[in-house]
């Protein structure tokens, strides 16, 4: 006797309550979506915020183009300013280093020409003494101490040309040694100008970057709240729309844990042994200057702005990992050559 078939009234129970479960979800996904549409139209009504277009997302990412670029071109001038500065450093370096051995070389002129001062005045009054006494003086002994004075003489004006000379070119390295200091503080007043001005486009653009970022947060909110769950994904010509103004790229930052390819590149070696010897934590004694490769917060951030590493603007460089330490190091490298590191390595 056959066995009676079952699974027919358990199926139609089990279909029963799977279209049951289906309502449930589909009620709730629709209250949920719904729910938050209203919470978004409730902000957006209040003036909290306000909901992106595409229109909007262009206009802040072509703001955003500009004001690295603006930047960027600022920076320019700020490292030639540095130059200048680094430049003006050498020649007063150098300028001090000589003035030391020239001045040595003058007391040592000085010092002769008051021995040969002393030696003819004694020759002379012993020649005097001698020519006094007529009778008992031998003229070939006055001739010989005449020959030796007017020698003295000779050699002595020598010595007082060599000394005149020396004190002229003292001088003149003095006027030059105070013409650069004039300048160097002419310079490094326009540095700190362009230093303000550069701060305050680097404050400009994290902010700029952070309501980017914001804004495009908001958006995909609001497309996924407002779209139903089989809404297809954007095909790749909607996502790659052209623009009318090239954008600047923004390269996001490495996974965790990942060594720069450019750790062991000489310059850097021998910058980090020089800056910090090795210690990507290193904090100057005037706390001025931070990590492996010493950056001053200034040229930290503008380099982060023209890398496109926007995540990187406005983090203390020290506290930035060996990872990002190296990489903007190589790129500042690339970028300005090694004068900000004041032409070493």
């Amino acid at each position: 006797m056959p066995r009676p078939r079952r699974g027919r009234v358990g199926g139609s129970a089990g279909v029963a309550e799977h279209r049951v479960a289906e309502s449930r979800r589909v009620t709730l996904s629709r209250t949920t979506t719904r729910s938050r549409v209203i919470a978004l139209v409730c902000v957006i009504a209040l003036g909290l915020v306000a909901v992106p277009n595409s229109a909007d997302a262009q206009s802040a990412s072509q703001s955003l183009a500009a004001t690295r670029a603006a930047i960027d071109d600022l920076a320019n001038q700020w490292f030639a300013a540095q130059r200048r500065v680094n430049d003006l450093d050498l020649q007063i370096r150098t300028l001090s280093e000589t003035l030391a051995p020239t001045e040595a070389k003058v007391e040592r002129l000085r010092s002769i020409a008051g021995a040969r001062a002393i030696e003819l005045y004694e020759s002379n009054s012993a020649g005097l003494g001698d020519v006094t006494n007529v009778m008992t003086a031998d003229p070939l002994e006055v001739g010989r101490r005449a020959a030796l004075i007017a020698q003295a003489n000779e050699d002595d004006q020598v010595v007082i040309d060599e000394l005149e000379a020396a004190l002229g070119d003292l001088t003149a390295r003095r006027d030059s040694l105070e013409r650069a200091r004039d300048e160097q503080a002419a310079t490094l007043d326009d540095l700190a100008a362009k230093r303000q001005e550069l701060d305050a486009r680097l404050d400009s653009l994290s902010r700029q970057a952070a309501n980017a970022t914001a804004a495009s947060e908001l958006a995909a909110s609001v497309r996924t709240a407002s779209e139903p769950a089989t809404t297809a994904a954007p095909t790749a010509s909607d996502a790659t729309s052209p623009t009318d103004t090239p954008v600047l790229p923004v390269v996001a930052p490495p996974s965790s844990g990942a060594v720069s390819s450019v750790h062991n590149e000489p310059f850097l070696v021998c910058t980090r042994a020089r800056e910090s010897n090795g210690n990507y934590g290193a904090v100057s004694s005037n706390g001025l200057y931070y990590g492996a490769y010493q950056f001053l917060p200034t040229t930290w951030n503008s380099v982060a702005s023209h890398a496109g590493r926007l995540d990187l603007v406005g983090v203390l460089p020290s506290q930035a990992s060996a990872y990002d330490q190296d990489e903007m190091a190589w790129d500042l490298y690339q970028w300005q050559g090694n004068a900000p590191w004041g032409g070493r390595c």
